[in-house]
This record gives structure tokens, C-alpha cells and sequence, in this order.
């Protein structure tokens, strides 16, 4: 059967007003915005182009024919264009079979639209995985709406309900299979990525879950953020980031700190960007999500295995215990939160720089994790781990956003020097203390504190260009990184407008 099966797309209720609308699939789907005229709850709408009862009789017979006839669907996904390959297959397969559609009026092109979601995509909600305005998608049970989270409207619930417990469980089955993972009744729970990055939870039917399957997707952008959308959106300042350019340039480690969907892989991922390019990098994460523009880069992820024995499993301990014979300039690991951890602090404090995430609500909290078990960091690393970073989703006004709050380098277990802090009275980040890490580069490389103070100035001027000239792409912004390594003068005359420079 269709995924989209089982899921209904329930109409808007006469109580709610349309806010906003903008386009999904053109022209076969969109997005509403609707508020409760009376209470002011927020509803998100998603508005298909639907089949006629007859057209559907047609696709369903239709689908079966193409199941049978066409390459698997992980085959089609490899053509250049799978929309068209799929549309020529209906065409021509309403041909060998006009019988289906005797006295019926088709329109191929929705009819391809549906069959490209169902066969393809997400079923029911390949329309709003491609809302780039969506950050989570979930599935409660059956009978209940599924919810997203929107970045400008935070969670709110959307018209489409999975109305049937098997249609709801075959889908579920659907999302594990696209993820090359495997879901039963004896392993209920799985947490798996899905071919287009996204991280994806579930259980499966009422094993632990009473209200049936759920799900819940954590969407991942096709591009990263960079530190310019980072400077823009408010999240940071042009200060942070070239603060963070001069401490990665100098070798330093940080670790960001934060709760779940605080922006932590987001902020290490666009502050990586800073790394020079000729160095080696070796990343372990769980689910792959950093990415970077450097050529010398190693990607590890572990290995599980299912069973009481782990017969044959490749843990995070393993992979990061592994990275230390292999080198790198700068070890990232994507969250730190077990006997790995201790492993990444032996690596900075033997003279590789690191990088990784960690959950906490403060310095001091954090601190405490690290030096409990199962980390059991000494005190005496701590330190090693130069800055300590604070990220937060904050209120802003009337709306729900991310900021890095507060900045501090890491004198000792006792204490963490806050070097920027945000203010959110007025919305902005400040400088709140002496830096010691400028100081202690400063002596280690014979430059005076004066000149690195100018060099932070220098490439905040770059920063500021950067953002004024609207540089938003990964890749754009990554180049003009890698211009001023090579070629500063050159970079800081065009930020000048002092001569005409070569850009290429």
C-alpha cells in the first residue's frame, strides 16, 4: 500500500484564520499558518493537491503495476531526475493498461507528484520535510496530529493524523528500513539517521509505547550554518567569531555546552570552519552531522551490535582511543558523555587540539559532570580544554531563538574566566573580561599582547565585510577563510577597498 495510507489531512476549522502561507512543492503543495481566532492556538496546515476518489482507484492500481515493473526505489534515487523517470513509467504504463482509466480525466503530473513522495520520499510528510522552516517532526500514536517544531512558531500541531495503528506501524518500519536499520518487536527502540542526514527516533507498535508507534525526526539542513548566518541571526558577534578564528589558529581546544536543540552541533560545526585547511582532522560522531571544508579530513562513526555480547561492536571509547595512533591536528568528537571523554582530555593535554559538545546547563555544572563518573575527568586536565562555550535558546521579544550566552576560558576545575557574555536586555554580546588564553599565546609565540589584539581587530573587520557582503554559502565563506591564510594583505586591501584584488 502507498505510504500515505492511513494518514488524513484534516481541513481547516472554521475557528482558525490564515497568518501566512508559502509554498512547498509548487504547485502540489503549501504550508498554512492558522491562529485560533479565540484562543490564539497556532496550527501549521499542509494543503496537497488530493486525488479524486476515482484518480485514486487508478494510483493504487497504478502503484502496484510500477511496484512490480519498476528498480527499486533506491536504485531510481541514483537517476538525475527520478520525478521524470517516474512520470514516463505512468505514462506509460496508463498505456498498456488504458482500461484502468476508461472516461477518466488524469492529471499525470500530480499523479507522478504522489507517487514520487509515496515511493521516494517521507509518504504522508515528504512535504513538510522539505519545510526548511522545520527543525523537528513527531508522531505520538494513532488519532493524535503530528507536531513539528517551527523555528518562528516553536511546536505547534499540524493537520496531518495517522488515523490507523498498522498504516502508522508500516511506516515506522518504512523510516528504519530507509535508514539501513532494522525494527521488530524485540528491538522496539531504535535510533538510526536517514539517507538525507536527518536523526530519527522510534518505537515501534504498543511495545513501550501504548498509544501505538512513534516517531521523532530531528531534520538536517542540506548546507551547515555558517559563522556569517550565526552573526546575522544574533547568535553570536562578530567579536566571538574572530575570537574563535585567533584561539583555533593558536591551537586552542573549546567545548560547547547546552541542552538538547540549543544549537550546540550548529555553533562547533560553523567554528570549525576556522581550522586551518592544510591540517588533519579527524571527526567521531554517533550520527554524522559535522561537516567541513577541509580535504585532510577522517569521518569515524561506530559500530553497533545487537545481542547481550556486542559481539564485534566498535564503541565511541574505541574510535576516539583509536584517533590518538593516527594523529590529527585537531580531534572532533561530536557529544562527549561516557569513558570517551576521558580519552578526548588526554589527546588536548598530549597536544592535539579538541573540539566537542557536551550537555550542561553551566560551567560549573559541566565541570562536575566531567569529573564524575562514567567521564572521571582529573582536575587536573580540565584546563586543557581552553574555552567553554554556553549555548541557549532564549526568548527574544515575542520569539523563541538560539544565543550564545556567555564565553569562558577555563583557568583551572575551580575556575572559568567569562570573557563574553550576552546581554539580553538589549540583545547583544559584550566583553566582559581580560582574555588570559591572548596572554599565554602571546607568550608562547614572542608576539606582544598589542599585536594580537590587532590581529582579533583585523579579522573582525574581515568578519564584518563577510556579513555586509551577504557571504552565506558553506562553501563561499569557507574560501574566503582560506584566502586570508594564504594570502592576508591581499584579503585585508579588498576589505579596505584600498586596490583592486584578485578574488578568484
Amino acid at each position: 500500500m502507498p505510504a500515505s495510507s492511513g494518514f488524513k489531512l484534516e481541513e481547516m476549522k472554521p475557528n482558525f484564520r490564515e497568518i501566512r502561507r508559502y509554498p512547498l512543492v509548487e504547485p502540489f503543495a503549501s504550508a498554512i499558518i492558522a491562529e485560533d481566532e479565540e484562543t490564539g492556538e497556532l496550527m501549521y496546515y499542509l494543503v496537497e493537491q488530493s486525488l479524486t476518489k476515482k484518480e485514486n482507484e487508478v494510483y493504487n492500481a497504478i502503484y502496484k503495476l510500477v511496484m512490480m515493473e519498476l528498480p527499486p526505489p533506491a536504485d531510481i534515487k541514483k537517476l538525475e531526475n527520478p520525478r521524470n523517470v517516474l512520470s514516463r513509467e505512468i505514462k506509460r504504463i496508463l498505456d498498456r493498461y488504458r482500461g484502468l482509466i476508461r472516461g477518466t480525466k488524469i492529471d499525470l503530473n500530480k499523479m507522478a507528484y504522489h507517487m514520487e513522495k509515496d515511493l521516494l520520499g517521507f509518504g504522508p510528510i515528504d512535504a513538510i520535510m522539505k519545510d526548511e522552516n522545520i527543525e523537528d517532526i513527531s508522531a505520538d500514536g494513532v488519532g493524535a496530529p503530528i507536531f513539528i517544531f517551527h523555528k518562528d512558531y516553536e511546536t505547534i500541531p499540524t493537520n496531518i493524523v495517522p488515523m490507523d495503528a498498522q498504516a502508522l506501524d508500516d511506516f515506522v518500519s518504512k523510516l528504519i528500513h530507509m535508514a539501513g536499520k532494522h525494527v521488530s518487536v524485540a528491538a522496539p527502540i531504535v535510533d538510526a539517521q536517514l539517507p538525507d542526514g536527518s536523526r530519527i527516533a522510534i518505537t515501534y507498535k504498543q511495545e513501550v509505547s501504548p498509544g501505538g508507534s512513534t516517531f521523532t525526526i530531528r531534520k538536517f539542513k542540506a548546507t551547515p550554518i555558517t559563522f556569517t548566518q550565526l552573526i546575522q541571526s544574533h547568535n553570536i558577534s562578530p567579536e566571538i567569531a574572530a575570537y574563535f578564528w585567533l584561539m583555533l589558529d593558536n591551537h586552542k581546544s573549546f567545548l560547547v555546552l547546552g541542552v538538547t536543540g540549543a544549537g550546540k552541533t550548529t555553533f562547533l560545526n560553523a567554528m570549525a570552519t576556522f581550522l586551518r585547511p592544510n591540517l588533519k582532522i579527524i571527526t567521531v560522531e554517533e550520527v554524522p552531522e559535522v561537516r567541513l571544508p577541509h580535504k585532510n579530513w577522517i569521518r569515524l562513526t561506530p559500530r553497533l551490535s545487537f545481542g547481550p555480547e556486542k559481539t564485534n561492536e566498535v564503541t565511541l571509547f574505541d574510535l576516539v582511543k583509536a584517533t590518538l595512533r593516527m594523529r590529527p591536528d585537531y580531534l572532533i568528537v561530536g557529544e562527549v558523555r561516557g569513558e570517551e571523554t576521558y580519552v578526548l582530555f588526554q589527546a588536548v593535554n598530549t597536544g592535539h587540539g579538541g573540539v566537542s559538545t557536551m550537555h550542561a546547563e553551566d560551567f560549573t555544572a559541566a565541570i562536575n559532570r566531567l569529573t564524575s563518573p562514567p567521564m572521571n575527568v582529573p582536575k587536573a586536565y580540565i584546563p586543557a580544554m581552553n574555552i567553554f562555550v554556553m549555548v541557549r535558546r532564549v526568548r527574544v521579544g515575542e520569539r523563541l531563538t538560539r544565543r550564545v550566552t556567555e564565553v569562558g576560558e577555563v583557568q583551572s576545575a575551580d575556575e572559568v574566566r567569562t570573557v563574553f557574555r550576552w546581554d539580553p536586555k538589549n540583545d547583544v554580546h559584550v566583553l566582559s573580561g581580560q582574555s588570559f588564553l591572548l596572554r599565554e599565546i602571546a607568550e608562547t609565540t614572542g608576539q606582544d599582547e598589542e599585536e594580537l589584539e590587532e590581529e582579533l581587530r583585523r579579522r573582525t573587520r574581515v568578519i564584518n565585510w563577510m556579513v555586509e557582503k551577504n557571504m552565506m554559502d558553506f562553501h563561499e565563506v569557507a574560501r574566503m577563510i582560506e584566502r586570508y591564510y594564504t594570502k592576508p594583505e591581499k584579503v585585508l586591501a579588498e576589505v579596505e577597498g584600498i586596490a583592486e584584488v584578485e578574488t578568484t
